[in-house]
């Protein structure tokens, strides 16, 4: 027993230090329950899609006891399908955020692969066809997204905000600003078509997180993302390919922006050329809030799925109690504030573990043996 207590100390004394953490506090090492509290609240991937999933929850049984609406077979369907685009969008950009990139121009993706879609279907060709050359015109921008980062060395976030405009213009030019009549009869099936009751965008979202979270955790373009976020010159020199990951991470971005704009003109109906400002912003919130670290390196891709969950869940709730619009919105910016300020609070905590004993060592020596003379900031 003695030395199977001993074995578990040991092993949280690593885990300690593999998140760059003193396992000190007042000159005396962290030990038992303790030592445990702080290895689980400095686990981003484990405590923010907690506290996601356990704030929709409970949000859902107070909104529950107030209307008697919340858990209705139809509502709980409905939470699935508005959530549907921004959670397909969100697995891939929680990618490219954890490389220290963002992907801004999504929201100009899911206008004009649905512009296109719209067109060719209208065209006379087959659906599968309208449907698969969309959403490959989302890969297409990733692609370009990804030259113009990679070799043109923009700032990911420019060079996608440029890219946005530039996919919105030509989806207005190609419609003349009015949306696209004359689609073929089946192509709303798509967003609105059921399976034994249950609407299509159920499976299909609940596939594309698989997948995602199954591509970070068992590939190598998932350790590779997060070793360029990171930290990027480190990673090259242990031999990732860097531009090969980053391009993967803004194709992967693009195809399900892409598709994601298939999805969302189908179910409106008629594609139309009008951006909507709401969706890039939910799926950016989303991933921040499902623990994706801005400056990259951290979060999971099932955590930017929890938050994608808590913003529609709110966003529900606030509709479902009769709450106005516009503090959906309140809503929204408030949970983004908190999250980020979540983030400064845990990291200034983790300063303050390593600064505090490092100070009480007067020969500069750090937990493990090593002189550290310079405290670094961290992600």
């Amino acid at each position: 027993m003695m030395s199977a207590r001993v074995a578990q100390g040991s092993q949280d004394q690593r885990k300690l230090q593999a998140l760059n953490i003193d396992g000190t506090s007042s000159g005396l090492p962290l030990s038992g329950a303790r030592l445990r509290w702080t290895l689980w609240i400095h686990n981003r991937a484990v405590v923010r899609p907690a506290i996601n999933l356990a704030a929709a929850v409970l949000a859902g049984i107070l909104v529950q006891i107030a209307t008697e609406r919340f858990f209705l077979p139809r509502n709980l369907l409905g939470l699935f399908v508005q959530m549907a685009v921004v959670a397909i969008i969100a697995c891939p950009m929680a990618l490219v955020m954890i490389t220290a990139c963002i992907d801004v121009s999504v929201g100009g993706v899911v206008v004009l692969s649905g512009v296109v879609g719209g067109l060719i279907s209208q065209a006379g060709a087959p659906l599968w066809l309208a449907f698969s050359l969309a959403t490959l015109t989302g890969l297409a921008v990733g692609y370009i997204n990804s030259l113009l980062v990679i070799r043109l060395e923009i700032t990911s976030m420019i060079a996608t905000i440029g890219t946005m405009y530039v996919c919105q213009g030509m989806a207005n030019i190609l419609t003349n600003g009015l949306p696209v009549a004359g689609v073929a009869k089946g192509y709303s099936s798509l967003g609105t078509g059921r399976f034994w009751g249950v609407p299509y965008q159920v499976p299909i979202t609940l596939a594309a997180v698989v997948v995602f979270v199954l591509i970070q955790r068992y590939t190598v373009l998932g350790r590779h993302a997060v070793a360029t976020g990171s930290n990027l010159e480190g990673a090259f020199l242990n031999g990732v390919n860097v531009n090969k990951t980053l391009t993967l991470c803004f194709l992967l971005s693009g195809l399900m922006a892409g598709f994601g704009g298939v999805l969302y003109s189908s179910r409106i109906g008629n594609p139309t050329p009008v951006m909507d400002q709401d969706l890039l912003f939910q799926v950016i919130v989303s991933c921040v809030v499902g623990g994706i670290a801005l400056t990259g390196g951290e979060g999971t891709v099932f955590g930017a799925f929890t938050g994608a969950v808590l913003i529609v869940v709110l966003n529900n709730s606030l509709n479902l109690l009769g709450v106005s619009t516009f503090w959906q919105y309140v809503s929204l910016g408030l949970l983004l504030v908190v999250a980020v300020g979540l983030d400064k609070l845990r990291l200034g905590d983790r300063f303050k573990l390593r600064s505090s004993a490092l100070r009480l060592r007067p020969d500069g020596q750090s937990g493990n043996g090593t002189s550290e003379t310079v405290i670094e900031s961290e992600k």
